[in-house]
């Protein structure tokens, strides 16, 4: 039994040993497959992505090749009478500007230039005039001067002369009318662009990829390497193929060292691609590291499970122990789980009370909200994403003449006039609301039985379960606009009244004061000027009450032209520089860059100096004695200019921004009062320039920037295909 025992101790020992074996040898065979597979894979994958970097090259260089052919075409059909006359008539900007445009066609073309019969660059994309230089040495000069038959020829990269980088050539000859050389259009091409390209493609380091002409010498690589540029390369993977395997593309795993101090060894998978068109070879590459990287990662996973396979077989029995003690651990955390289980359950407990708590709060505060809503005296209307009246209240049921169930669930166009935008379209055409959300505005509504009348609509946006809403309070001002209509009329008709005889007295004492009387006593001289000046200032008082009066009826007439912008700032400094020197103030236009001097802007002028005005006598009134106002024109992009108005002063209150714009509004401190005005110029002119698509704001600088403040208007350049008015209207 003992022999037995023994012998089937041995038989099982070597049964295990089979089997570990057997799981070792599967194991080898499985991890090679895969390998073979994976590099199978990536042949596959470098192949594809050098035919498409190669398709990329030849897009590219029909481009140059064709934009070279039409340049070369354009001279020899125009100027080729001899080498001479070429060098007298391309030294133009516009011939500069014209190779400039086609330069700015294709990232790759770093520079165009023509050459004289001597190598002398005549014309040059760079600069203008062109640099004073010659490149009779380079080969590309000096094939197409001793080949006749030459047409397009890639050259050697070198050192540029006035960038000192990397560069490469293409040239064409240029031949007279007598087939005589007389010059050479050369376009340097930027190894600098295809290494840039090149390093987006390198995989974090893992792939190498060069450009060579057809002659082994490279023109642009990555990784970039200033020893290798220019350098013909016949011992490389690329020359192995192309020259002694005779094909022009394939992929070829070898060996290349790492130039390192330690003179590392790594294998690379190399796709090579020759271009069919083009004296160009596309070189991708790999390293080991990237095309075998997930072939260790799968051997490393087999290789763990082999072991543990092997491990499994050895200690099956400790296993069957593990699982027993296991079932124990097992156990004690179903215990512990049990126990934390009791505890959210009571927690739970808690919360739920915690939830109808607040459920009632939420209730409550719901009512309350109810009847605020229900009892507001104001009309209040609720209206979804589509424009559907979603509630209605009392209030506004009163206003409008309809009942809740009148209107909920219907268009909110039933409020509108015929032909007018309902309350949703009225809100969203507004800049204000899209930009704050909320919007006051006076219109006209509509009630149930037809009649319109005058409602003032105050407007806010929010968002209730992801979606969009709208709330109006509605408020009928119906007897508002009488009062108001009542005192417009009034305003009116005293000053009509009042501006025909304070115009006589304004006339009467400009000629008193102009001697049309005789010289007058030195006494009455002061109190003339200040009764010239008081007049003057009221007559401006009544024509801005009678503006805001038009502005109210819609009858403020805009005659609108289109009109270079630095004209009418020259003629703003012109009309307003007596006012200036008069307070002490200088008054300038700060510098303007080219694109502002030639923009033009649709004004009506006389509008448009009325603004300034207002702008600059403001400017002027709070800027200190000896102080400066400047005038700059800077442009917002592509379709706006900004004109803004720039003072020394105190700057405007905080609060008096929200008011600035309304009409009789002024600040309350002391030296404000003191200026003087009726607080109607800055309303007039943010309608004037509303009406003209335009915005007016302003804002403070800090105090280490020198303090003031800054009003600005916004304008819509003019279209370029209208006329432009060079010289303003004379502003009386």
């Amino acid at each position: 039994m003992r022999l037995a025992g023994i012998h089937a101790s041995r038989i099982a020992n070597a049964l295990a040993v089979g089997l570990v074996v057997a799981i070792l040898l599967a194991a080898a065979a499985f991890i090679w497959t895969l390998r073979t597979q994976e590099i199978g894979k990536w042949e596959k994958q470098t192949e594809t992505f050098s035919i498409v970097l190669a398709e990329n090259t030849s897009q590219q260089m029909d481009f140059a090749y064709t934009a070279l052919s039409n340049i070369a075409d354009r001279i020899e059909d125009r100027w080729s009478i001899s080498a001479e006359y070429l060098s007298s008539q391309l030294g133009s900007n516009d011939f500069h500007q014209y190779l400039k445009d086609k330069v700015a066609l294709f990232p790759a073309i770093e520079v165009i230039s023509v050459l004289d019969v001597d190598g002398n660059v005549i014309s040059t994309s760079r600069e203008f005039p062109a640099p004073t230089y010659n490149l009779g040495d380079r080969d590309y000069f000096q094939v197409q001067r001793n080949n006749a038959m030459q047409k397009i020829y890639l050259s050697d990269p070198v050192h540029s002369k006035t960038t000192g980088r990397w560069i490469f050539f293409l040239s064409h000859r240029l031949t007279g009318s007598d087939g005589e050389f007389i010059g050479a259009v050369i376009m340097g091409i930027s190894p600098d662009f295809y290494s840039n390209f090149y390093q987006k493609l390198s995989v974090d380091g893992h792939a190498a990829i060069s450009l060579m002409r057809d002659d082994f010498i490279y023109l642009a690589k990555w990784p970039e390497s200033d020893t290798d540029m220019g350098r013909t390369n016949r011992k490389g993977s690329a020359y192995h193929l192309l020259n002694d395997l005779k094909r022009r593309s394939g992929v070829i795993i070898s060996e290349t060292d790492t130039h390192t101090g330690n003179q590392k060894v790594v294998r690379r998978m190399e796709a090579i691609q020759a271009l069919d068109k083009y004296p160009l070879i596309v070189n991708f590459s790999i390293d080991e590291d990237l095309y075998l990287s997930d072939w260790w990662k799968i051997s490393v996973a087999i290789a763990i499970v082999t072991a543990a396979a092997i491990a499994a077989v050895l200690a099956a029995f400790r296993i069957l122990i593990q699982l027993f003690l296991q079932r124990e651990t097992d156990m004690r955390v179903m215990t512990e789980l049990k126990r934390e289980a009791d505890i959210i359950n009571r927690s739970q407990t808690g919360l739920l009370q915690n939830l109808t708590e607040q459920q009632g709060a939420l209730k409550e505060s719901s009512d309350r909200l109810q009847a605020i809503f229900q009892n507001a005296v104001d009309g209040i209307v609720m209206i979804d994403e589509e424009g559907i009246v979603e509630a209605i209240n009392p209030a506004a049921s009163l206003i409008y003449g309809y009942s809740a169930d009148d209107v909920v669930g219907k268009d909110n166009q039933l409020f509108s006039p015929k032909g007018q935008a309902d309350l949703l379209t009225l809100a969203t055409n507004q800049r204000e609301f899209l930009k704050t959300g909320r919007l006051l505005l006076e219109t006209e509504r509509r009630r149930k039985n037809g009649e319109l009348f005058p409602a003032e609509l105050a407007m806010s946006e929010y968002h209730l379960g992801g979606k969009q809403k709208l709330i109006v309070f509605v408020r009928d001002i119906s007897d508002r606009r009488k009062i108001e209509r009542m005192k417009n009329e009034f305003i009116s008709t005293v000053s009509h009244e009042l501006r025909t005889p304070l115009t006589a007295i304004r006339g009467a004492l400009g000629l008193l004061m102009g001697g049309a009387m005789g010289a007058l006593p030195e006494k009455i001289l002061p109190l003339l000027t200040m009764a010239h000046k008081n007049s003057t200032s009221l007559t401006r008082l009544i024509n801005d009450l009678l503006d805001i009066q038009k502005i109210e009826a819609g009858k403020m007439d805009f005659l609108m032209e289109r009109v270079n912008l630095s004209v009418l700032l020259q003629a703003a400094v012109q009309n307003n520089q007596a006012l200036a020197q008069e307070l002490g103030v200088g008054l300038y236009i700060a510098d303007e860059d080219n694109a502002t001097q030639l923009a033009a802007v649709n004004v009506d002028q006389g509008r448009f100096q009325q603004v300034m005005a207002n702008l600059i006598s403001n400017a002027c009134k709070y800027s200190p004695q000896g102080g400066v106002v400047n005038l700059r024109a800077s442009r917002l992009g592509q379709d706006t200019v900004r004109i803004s108005v720039e003072d020394q002063g105190s700057g405007v209150p905080d609060s008096f921004r929200d008011r600035i714009f309304q009409k009789f509004s002024q600040a309350d401190s002391s030296d404000t009062r003191a200026k003087g005005g009726t607080g109607l110029g800055l309303a007039i002119s943010k309608v004037i320039i509303q009406q003209m698509q335009g915005d007016i704001d302003f804002y403070n600088l800090p105090a280490d920037q020198g303090g003031g403040a800054i009003f600005y208007v916004d304008l819509p350049l003019a279209n370029q295909q209208s006329s432009i008015k060079l010289s303003p209207d004379p502003v009386l």
